[in-house]
C-alpha cells in the first residue's frame, strides 16, 4: 500500500484508546477481544479493526450487548479522526474523511457477522457487508467456502480503505 501503514492486532490486553479518549480514562476503557491498529503517518494511530466473540451456545443477549459494544467501538474511532491533532491533519480533507470506514466483526455462536460503519453528512451508518455460518464440526468443503469468502471481504475491505485514506 502506498505510505506504508503499519499495520498490527492486539487481542484482549489492551483497552482500546478511542474508547479511553471517550471516558477520559485509560483505565475504564473498554477493551476489545481483538482490535486491528493501522499507524498512518508518524504518530497517527487508527483503531480499523474490532472483533468480539462468544461461544457456541452464547445467549441471544450476550450476541446484543456484543453488537452494541462493537457500534460503541466504531463510533467512538471515527471520532477519534476530529479529536487527536495528528490524526485531524490526515482526516481534514473532505476525501479522506469519506473513505474513512470502520470494520466490526462479531462472531456470535456459529455465525460470523462482517459490519461497516461510516459516517455520512453528519450520520452515523453501520451496515451488514457479509454474514456466514462457522462450520464446528467435519463438513464438506462446500460448506467451509462462505467463511472463506467473508474472511477474504475482510482483508480486501480493509487494505482498500487504508489504499484510499493514503
Amino acid at each position: 500500500l502506498p505510505g506504508k501503514p503499519i499495520v498490527w492486532d492486539i487481542w484482549g490486553e489492551e483497552g482500546s484508546s478511542a474508547s479511553a479518549i471517550r471516558k477520559g480514562s485509560r483505565k475504564i476503557a473498554r477493551r476489545a477481544n481483538y482490535m486491528m491498529v493501522a499507524r498512518l503517518g508518524k504518530k497517527a494511530e487508527l483503531e480499523i479493526v474490532y472483533l468480539e466473540t462468544g461461544r457456541p451456545n452464547s445467549s441471544q443477549d450476550k450476541r446484543v450487548r456484543d453488537h452494541k459494544k462493537l457500534i460503541r467501538f466504531s463510533k467512538d474511532s471515527m471520532d477519534t479522526t476530529r479529536n487527536i491533532k495528528n490524526l485531524k491533519k490526515i482526516f481534514n480533507q473532505a476525501s479522506k474523511r469519506q473513505n474513512l470506514t470502520i470494520f466490526t466483526i462479531n462472531i456470535a455462536g456459529d455465525v460470523i457477522e462482517l459490519y461497516a460503519m461510516r459516517k455520512e453528512s453528519g450520520i452515523y451508518k453501520y451496515c451488514l457487508i457479509e454474514e456466514a455460518r462457522i462450520p464446528l464440526h467435519m463438513t464438506s468443503p462446500s460448506a467451509v467456502y462462505p467463511l472463506i469468502h467473508t474472511l477474504l471481504i475482510l482483508r480486501t475491505v480493509v487494505a482498500y480503505t487504508l489504499h484510499k485514506i493514503l
